[in-house]
């Protein structure tokens, strides 16, 4: 009896310490996985940081190379808006906003988007 119970002993023994083995090495790869998503999880808050730092500094550069563009783009959009209060302006108003319907798509796209970078409207940066 003493062969058999040294046999199922160190038999026992190895079964027991291939399990521990087994379940230290799922520990340790659920450990790598979530140091991983830690880590990815770091590099997306840099990223947006750094996107932050990026939309700063282009909207300081903006302010600081504003001149007189700025000043000219308001009086032509504020122009029709003070024009629509004075009764006998109203008609050039109406001709000129049907006249600006007669525009093709990419015209009035591309005045858009002027207006809007000279104002510093950055529409697909915002989600």
């Amino acid at each position: 009896m003493s062969i058999v119970t040294t046999l199922l002993g160190s038999l026992g023994g190895k079964v027991v310490e291939a399990i521990d083995k087994r379940g230290q090495r799922k520990h340790d790869e659920k450990a790598q996985k979530l140091e991983i998503e830690k880590l990815r999880h770091t590099k997306q808050i840099e990223l947006i940081q750094q996107g932050q730092k990026l939309d700063n500094a282009w909207e300081l550069e903006q302010i600081k190379n504003s001149g007189w563009k700025d000043e000219f783009v308001l009086i032509v959009i504020s122009t029709p808006l003070i024009m629509a209060f004075i009764p006998s302006m109203q008609p050039y108003v109406t001709e000129g906003f049907k006249a600006l319907e007669q525009t093709p798509d990419y015209y009035r796209w591309l005045i858009l988007s002027v207006f809007a970078a000279i104002y510093g409207i950055r529409i697909w940066r915002r989600k």
